[in-house]
């Protein structure tokens, strides 16, 4: 069974979804995992006691829960130190959140550079305080016992420099951080760089990967499109994942909740075909 998952980006954009609404919403849907998104409207209607409740009710339905720590005007490689550390604190905050919805992973975004006001000289600084917050943060995470998942970011905006878009650099922090971190691999970002969706996860290590996010797009913005919808070769990318015996679960991250469904379709009907095709040969 390919596990088969949701981020809660699609649901939150309906204003008036409560998080008990998006629990069931999960379950009725028959979704393995679900990502919870830790920004407005989530992180205005959470508390601690809230977070438990929900936490017990997935694990008694068996679905696995992580979180998506909060990205919106926070940037663990800002220049500004008092801008960085307000950023780590209420990362923190939320890496509390996660551990009473009992979410063993959260996954971040390492930083960027705006290009239009710093040169390409200033990129090494950005990578250094993007590790020194990175290991604030993964020790931070440990003592709850969750994993800090790093994703590869897009470069789609060619003003801003993304600390972490190819797998090298992934890799290089992910020694500096002595291995304690893990990844998860944005599918749509990936086509924004000199790789496809397969040679990313290979170079990456499958077994670095802990989940991944699926969406479409057409190469140009990251339009968050139902997969099937943009040019992303998600029938490649799924051939590989099943031949190869990949395990990470596959999370939509859509624009939209009936994109995600369609989604779910999409590809629970391509892997069906693609095992057949698989056996037959």
């Amino acid at each position: 069974m390919v596990p088969l998952g949701i981020n809660t980006a699609s649901l939150q954009k309906r204003r008036d979804i409560s998080i008990e609404d998006m629990v069931d919403f999960v379950i009725a849907n028959n979704f393995h995992a679900v990502e919870f998104r830790d920004e407005y409207p989530f992180s205005e209607n959470i508390s601690e006691e809230k977070a438990e409740q929900i936490g017990e009710k997935l694990s008694a339905h068996g679905i696995a829960c992580s979180i998506h720590l909060p990205f919106y005007d926070i940037n663990l490689a800002a220049f500004r130190a008092d801008v960085r550390k307000a950023g780590i604190k209420i990362l923190k905050k939320s890496l509390k959140i996660a551990w009473k919805l009992g979410a063993t992973t959260a996954t971040v975004h390492g930083g960027s550079m705006r290009r239009n006001y710093y040169s390409e000289k200033w990129e090494e600084r950005a990578y250094n305080l993007s590790i020194e917050s990175l290991r604030e943060l993964t020790a931070e995470a440990e003592n709850y016992g969750i994993t800090i998942l790093l994703e590869n970011l897009n470069l789609f905006k060619k003003n801003e420099h993304v600390v972490h878009a190819y797998p090298e650099i992934m890799l290089k922090t992910k020694k500096e951080l002595d291995n304690r971190i893990g990844f998860t691999l944005d599918i749509g970002h990936v086509v924004s760089t000199s790789l496809n969706p397969v040679q990313f996860a290979r170079e990456l290590g499958p077994n670095n990967i802990i989940l991944a996010h699926l969406n479409d797009n057409h190469f140009t913005s990251d339009e968050h499109l139902a997969v099937g919808e943009g040019k992303i070769d998600y029938r490649t990318f799924m051939r590989a994942y099943l031949s190869e015996n990949w395990k990470f679960p596959l999370l939509f991250e859509t624009a939209t909740v009936e994109s995600a469904i369609k989604s779910k379709n999409y590809l629970t009907s391509l892997i069906e075909n693609l095992k057949t095709l698989l056996i037959s040969n």
